[in-house]
């Protein structure tokens, strides 16, 4: 009786595998996120494409891409962005990015050169080890913008965190294609440390008087390397101005009894102006003939967009 109830057993299993040796996937089963599929352009895809595309031949992908969307492989877990967030953001993005580097160099050359191909959104922020990734440059091929879900162009702080992130990954890109003066990173040499920078600055998002600011950094990512040292110098200078650096930041370094923060500061600020100058042709502060520099046109393009957030 034992060795029959084997035998019937082992029958059953023979017919279930060959059963499953015939299943097939039907035709048309769409699995998302393989790629290879064709979307039907939208009202979106043109705007984009008359935005960024035919302008600036920049790519910009908001439809989920997985192989796009990852920075690297890991557990994190990333969510699509919502469709009514793209415009409004690459609105904003036009406006405070593209707009004021035309103003400031004369034309499309300069954002056609050097501007991303490729513009991919992310609708959540990526974290990685204790800190949160906002954005990143690959190489000036694309730039990565994550966290766009909680994206409102009426919010005066999200606007600036955004473009911070932006012109950030795009002073990375202008210096991998031309290096600025090698001098910069003895400035502050020694106070540089890649994995103790987060321990400056902790719980003082609106204290005046950082720990970064006393060692002659505009915060305490700068700390990281002399490559984000110099495009936070840049970024932040633009993104929250030339008088917040004086009168903050600059004020700030002058109480420093740790090192010539003040001096660090004011140096790194003249590199990075002379650099964006003598390389790209682009002035970053106004003359004394009332030319304005790029500094005053993204700080007029900010207050346009707060006051008549952008939506075409």
């Amino acid at each position: 009786m034992r060795i029959a109830q084997l035998l019937l057993s082992a029958v059953l299993l023979l017919g279930v595998c060959s059963c499953r040796e015939k299943e097939t996937i039907a035709d048309d089963l769409v699995i998302p996120g393989l790629g290879g599929t064709e979307e039907i352009a939208n009202e979106l895809d043109q705007w984009l494409y008359e935005n960024f595309t035919q302008p600036y031949n920049i790519e910009v992908v908001y439809r989920w891409d997985a192989a796009q969307m990852y920075s690297n492989i890991s557990d994190t877990r990333l969510v699509p962005v919502m469709y009514d967030l793209v415009q409004p953001m690459m609105a904003v993005i036009r406006d405070v990015w593209f707009d004021p580097f035309v103003q400031a160099s004369g034309n499309k050359d300069f954002l056609c050169r050097l501007a991303p191909k490729k513009v991919v959104l992310v609708g959540s922020p990526e974290y990685q080890s204790g800190s949160i990734k906002l954005g990143e440059a690959e190489g000036g091929r694309k730039i990565l913008l994550m966290n766009v879900n909680n994206f409102d162009p009426e919010d005066e702080a999200q606007v600036k965190s955004f473009l911070h992130v932006i012109l950030h990954e795009f002073g990375h890109i202008m210096h991998q294609t031309v290096m600025f003066d090698k001098t910069f990173q003895d400035i502050s040499a020694g106070f540089y440390d890649s994995t103790g920078w987060k321990n400056y600055d902790k719980g003082k998002p609106n204290d005046n008087q950082p720990e970064s600011y006393q060692l002659g950094f505009t915060r305490n990512y700068a700390m990281n390397n002399k490559d984000d040292d110099f495009v936070e110098v840049f970024s932040m200078v633009l993104v929250y101005g030339k008088t917040w650096f004086d009168q903050v930041v600059c004020a700030s370094a002058q109480n420093s009894t740790i090192t010539d923060a003040y001096g660090a500061l004011t140096q790194k600020l003249s590199m990075v102006e002379s650099y964006m100058q003598d390389t790209w042709g682009i002035a970053m502060f106004d003359d004394e003939m009332g030319n304005k520099g790029l500094e005053t046109y993204v700080q007029e393009a900010i207050a346009t967009v707060l006051a008549t957030p952008p939506t075409e």
